[in-house]
């Protein structure tokens, strides 16, 4: 049916798929239709992060790892270590001249919208059935921590990674159930989520480990599949080498300052009954209410048995975010999860998914005892209590969330504070002793004897006037592995991180000037061209595949 056809005569499946979406998205994103901006924790450092990639794009570096925006100029390396894989998005936005405030509500919107379609598209991938489809995205979007998520915290990372944690689960049901037929969704769902959020990535693999030590007999009488999982994960492994291998390398080079975090992980632990209150951090009582079903329906499908699973795990989830789970035991290995609640993200998915199937279970049993033919009305039903008690439930979390606003201007980022906005400064060389210097004196370079003003352009900085007799010069920049500098005539020159403060100190060697700038390294380079080629291959062998179709059908 072309878009013609769909527009003059939708179905009845078509035209509840809209309703319940738009009607969804109207809840979501209520506190979004204003001209300010919302203001959660962490907007602010995720509103620079977004500024430094539009001048990135703008200024012909739209890659580069240390963004220079950052502490007036000095750098910092978010890039490095927090994926920005969909926060192009808002940046193409701004470059193209989009406001601060209203780039990004639309980028939050069309995250909500994104993790709506996803958790969709993978339910009814499980199920084969539109309705446990929709009654999941609806539970997955409006779910109390989602929410908060957005509107409390502002946590782009856990919001991205919404997008494509219901993916992983869906490949995983068809890794145990249906002997890995379609690999491509748990590899997409797993690149997803480690281009968009590292702990939820974290979290994504502890549930896959778990999921294949239950799959193991299976996966060793056909050993065809364990072949697949193998050529998926690497294949997962290489797309995304260009994020991951880089990391690796500059946590290897440096110390930086999370090693140095005193974070008390089991302080954050809640209490049992804070997971159900009404109140941020929780999960609230809306997604459990989906469970009841199950203790009306049989349990001998195996579709029931892996939505028992779901159940199993997502309620091991909520309780690890509590202090039942030994948090002081393992606090020095688990301190950089921060807080434990951060597990209400896996339990979201994973109860919205389990809940749905138990609700259409109940639904089709119940339709079949009475002989009803078709069963749509008792599934209008049935979607219509799901969409009320969840747009009830969401309506009140936005409502007792007293969502503050604030009009960010163009020019915000240009006063060089609020470029210091990066929370913990988890990322700093360990070698930056008073953070709050470092954006101070980004025009001047400092000599073993004098101190020189710079020039900048773009990611490279210039300092000129020297006598040929310094011993080094301490630039403004914030040292990562991967800076370079050259002489006048375009010789490089040894730099290193013992500059004062963390900045990147570089040997004249007897040179009049010297360029610095951040070039990246090899192994940066090498990753590139790595993930580039992965990439570009996947696409071809995708074309080939259907044309092969085309052509049979033909």
């Amino acid at each position: 049916m072309n878009l013609k056809e769909f527009m003059k005569k939708p179905s009845l499946n078509k035209r509840r798929f809209l309703l319940v979406f738009f009607i969804t998205m109207i809840t979501a994103c209520l506190p979004l239709f204003t001209v300010n901006c919302i203001q959660g924790h962490d907007i602010q450092y995720h509103l620079l992060r977004i500024e430094a990639l539009k001048v990135g794009i703008q200024n012909g570096l739209p890659f580069l790892r240390v963004n220079m925006l950052f502490f007036g100029g000095a750098g910092y390396a978010s890039s490095m270590f927090y994926p920005d894989f969909l926060l192009y998005i808002p940046a193409l936005l701004r470059a193209a001249g989009f406001e601060i405030n209203s780039t990004f509500h639309i980028f939050i919107a069309l995250c909500i919208a994104a993790s709506f379609f996803t958790c969709y598209f993978s339910v009814k991938e499980i199920t084969n059935d539109q309705l446990p489809a929709m009654i999941a995205a609806v539970i997955y979007i409006l779910t109390q921590y989602h929410l908060d998520d957005v509107y409390v915290r502002c946590a782009v990372g856990e919001i991205t990674a919404f997008i494509f944690i219901p993916l992983v689960i869906a490949g995983l049901h068809d890794l145990a159930l249906r002997e890995f037929k379609k690999p491509w969704l748990l590899g997409i769902g797993m690149a997803g989520v480690l281009l968009c959020h590292t702990l939820s990535t974290v979290f994504c693999l502890v549930l896959c480990v778990v999921a294949f030590i239950f799959a193991l007999p299976r996966i060793m009488r056909k050993p065809e599949i364990l072949i697949k999982l193998v050529i998926t994960a690497v294949i997962c492994m290489v797309i995304t080498s260009f994020y991951w291998l880089p990391m690796i390398e500059q946590m290897q080079s440096t110390v930086f300052k999370y090693t140095k975090s005193e974070f008390d992980v089991a302080f954050e632990a809640l209490l049992f009954k804070d997971v159900f209150a009404d109140a941020w951090p929780g999960i609230g009582i809306a997604p459990f209410i989906f469970l009841l079903p199950a203790f009306f329906i049989s349990h001998k499908e195996k579709l029931i048995r892996f939505a028992d699973a779901c159940t199993v795990a997502g309620i091991g989830a909520v309780l690890c975010t509590t202090r039942f789970f030994p948090w002081k035991r393992f606090a020095n290995i688990l301190k950089s999860i921060q807080f434990p609640w951060r597990l209400f993200i896996m339990a979201t998915a994973l109860l919205s998914v389990s809940g749905a199937i138990y609700c259409w279970k109940y639904v089709k049993e119940a339709s079949e005892e009475r002989k009803e033919i078709n069963n749509s009305r008792y599934y209008g039903i049935a979607l219509m209590l799901v969409l009320g008690i969840m747009v009830v439930s969401a309506v009140n979390v936005i409502g007792r969330t007293e969502i503050e606003y604030y009009s960010y201007s163009g020019d915000y980022y240009d006063y060089e504070p609020f470029t210091e906005t990066v929370i913990a400064g988890e990322w700093l060389p360990d070698t930056v002793e008073v953070r709050d210097s470092i954006g101070k004196h980004v025009g001047e370079a400092y000599t073993d004897s004098n101190t020189l003003s710079v020039t900048r352009d773009r990611n490279t900085l210039t300092v000129v006037d020297l006598s040929g007799t310094e011993k080094y010069v301490d630039v403004p920049f914030t040292f990562y592995l991967g800076y370079a500098a050259t002489d006048e005539n375009g010789d490089q020159l040894k730099v290193d991180g013992t500059g004062k403060n963390g900045r990147v100190r570089v040997y004249p060697d007897g040179a009049t000037s010297v360029h610095v700038y951040y070039a990246g390294t090899a192994l940066q380079h090498m990753a590139d061209i790595l993930s580039a080629v992965t990439l570009a291959g996947l696409v071809i062998y995708m074309i080939i595949n259907f044309r092969k179709k085309f052509i049979r059908q033909k």
